[in-house]
């Protein structure tokens, strides 16, 4: 019972375990399919993507090809474009770099100009000082006007008025020996220290401050030239060099001087002559030494003219004087050839005569020449001009 039941159960364990085997096969076959199937289907899956991608690509590669094809040309033009604007950033940089050079040549020379400008203001600040820079100024201008020191003009002389004695700084010659008398001491009392101390206490705190102080400035400059000419007009210059017309010119060395003087006072230039004295800058004064220049050039060509005149009628008495003695000399010459004549012809009838009767008695064999009769006459002077003294003449001989 008991074999027959552990054979049993043997068969039992080995049906099972060929049933288990069965079913694991029909198991593992049945997932192999499904994992082959899966499997196709990513594949199809995958081609149809790579299918869709390479279409893509190629027509990504059509529009790439167009693109190059249309963006060839621009691609040279940028290429040019881009080398050029290269180019002028060099020539900007080049151009920056002279600017630099030169700004820096610029503040070199207005740090030169400021030194020169302090300079010039120190030396402006005393007398002697301007005086010299308006003695300077007024010798180039007569130059410059084309005269001559000595002759056209003379300076630093010494004379004597009802005012005392004087020396002006030029006095100017006229045709005629007249003069005028100029006067070259520069009134700039607004230039110095203390105006500009002045300005600087009443302008600085006001809103205008620079202006406040040209203001001040001119009105010292004003001031300045006012008291000089009040000067100049009790000096009576008129009175020691004359003929001299009722003036003094006075000289200021800047054209701008004298313009700020008559803006800031009208009534300056007037007054000043008014008094006598005539404000000129270097450009009215330029002028009028023009004038005085032409004038002597006038004068010289009249004087000239009346030395031609005078000589001309010299010549013409002369040649009156040398044509009667043509005249008298070719009735000379007439009355020679009358006598010449008058000679041949005793020549001929008596002494020939006799010589030929000496010859005859063997002295000599040399034959005897004739003389001729000259017939010519000295040629008189036929022009009408000469008739007169012609008539004179042949009365005289």
């Amino acid at each position: 019972m008991v074999g027959m039941e552990a054979i049993s159960l043997t068969g039992s364990l080995i049906l099972v375990l060929a049933i288990g085997i069965a079913l694991g096969w029909w198991l593992g076959s049945n997932r192999s399919r499904a994992q082959s199937q899966e499997r196709l289907v990513r594949a199809e899956t995958t081609a149809q993507i790579l299918s869709q991608r390479t279409e893509a690509l190629e027509a990504d590669a059509q529009v790439a090809g167009e693109l190059t094809a249309a963006v060839g040309p621009l691609t040279s033009t940028v290429r040019a474009l881009t080398q050029q604007v290269t180019g002028q950033d060099r020539q900007q940089t080049a151009r920056l770099a002279g600017l630099d050079e030169q700004l820096r040549q610029l503040a070199a020379q207005n740090q030169r100009l400021q030194s020169s400008t302090h300079g010039l203001l120190t030396a402006l600040s005393s007398d002697s000082g301007r005086g010299d820079w308006g003695e300077v100024q007024l010798r180039r201008i007569v130059e410059l006007a084309g005269m001559t020191q000595h002759i056209d003009f003379d300076v630093q002389v010494t004379a004597t008025t009802d005012a005392g004695r004087i020396r002006p700084d030029m006095i100017i010659r006229l045709p005629g020996d007249a003069s005028i008398v100029l006067d070259a001491k520069t009134p700039l009392s607004g230039l110095d220290a203390g105006g500009d101390a002045e300005a600087d206490a009443t302008g600085s705190d006001s809103p205008t401050g620079a202006g406040g102080r040209d203001r001040v400035r001119a009105a010292t400059q004003v001031h300045a030239v006012r008291r000089h000419v009040s000067a100049l007009s009790k000096k009576s210059y008129w009175q020691a060099f004359t003929p001299t017309p009722r003036f003094v010119v006075c000289f200021l060395p800047s054209d701008g001087l004298l313009t700020l003087a008559g803006q800031e006072d009208p009534a300056l230039i007037d007054d000043a002559l008014s008094s006598g004295v005539i404000l000129a800058s270097p450009s009215t004064l330029l002028g009028l030494l023009k004038t005085v220049a032409l004038n002597w050039q006038q004068a010289e060509l009249s004087s000239s003219a009346h030395q031609i005149l005078d000589l001309g009628r010299e010549l013409h008495d002369r040649v009156a004087t040398l044509t009667e003695h043509l005249t008298r000399m070719g009735s000379s010459l007439d009355r020679s050839v009358e006598d010449y004549n008058r000679l041949v012809g005793s020549f001929e009838s008596r002494f020939l005569p006799t010589a030929r009767r000496l010859s005859a008695t063997g002295v000599s064999d040399t034959d005897l020449g004739e003389p001729q009769e000259l017939t010519g006459r000295a040629r008189g002077l036929t022009a009408r001009e000469f008739s007169a003294v012609r008539g004179t003449g042949n009365g005289t001989s």
